[in-house]
């Protein structure tokens, strides 16, 4: 699980960085971080007004303004790489635009775990702190990672799994090729 600092410190060290995957933690407390940090200035912008005190500056103060602008395409990179730690893809951000259940749709995608294994985003974070992967990757994603699933084709079946797949052959010949189960 990654605390506040790292999740603030990846989320704006990877600002540009659509590919990937983001765990949820990174996610929201990215998203608590933020939402401390605009209210903060929100209150600083506005407490002369709040206050009614006379000062030389101007009324309304700019800074919660250009930190949310500022903030547009951290938080964006940051939701597309929630969405595809999901398994999704990040065309759906696009479902918080939906009258009335896009939204609650949206938070319901944010809260989905993490997929457990390498999808094709890239290998999930990992709880000691790094990235999950071969050691050569050292961090890095390996790109034939996709692949890893021929490597276990050389295993040798259980036999359990031999006799479920000889069931499974025996029923789909009697459904499919004789067409009538009883002469079976």
């Amino acid at each position: 699980m990654m605390g506040p600092i790292a999740a603030a410190e990846s989320v704006v060290f990877k600002a540009f960085n659509f590919s990937g995957r983001a765990p949820r933690s990174e996610y929201w407390w990215w998203g608590l971080v933020y939402a401390v940090i605009l209210g903060g200035l929100a209150w600083l912008d506005f407490s002369d007004v709040i206050s009614g005190a006379p000062t030389d500056q101007p009324e309304v103060g700019y800074s919660a303004i250009v930190f949310a602008i500022l903030c547009v395409i951290p938080n964006f990179a940051v939701t597309v790489r929630r969405l595809h730690d999901s398994g999704r893809s990040g065309f759906w951000t696009l479902i918080s635009a939906v009258p009335i259940i896009g939204p609650f749709w949206f938070l319901f995608l944010m809260c989905l775990p993490s997929e457990r294994d390498d999808n094709i985003y890239g290998p999930p974070f990992r709880r000691t702190g790094g990235r999950s992967g071969n050691a050569k990757g050292a961090g890095r994603a390996d790109p034939m990672q996709g692949y890893a699933i021929l490597d276990r084709l050389k295993e040798e079946p259980s036999e359990e799994m031999i006799a479920a797949r000889k069931q499974e052959v025996r029923d789909y010949y009697r459904s499919r090729v004789l067409q009538n189960p009883s002469k079976a």
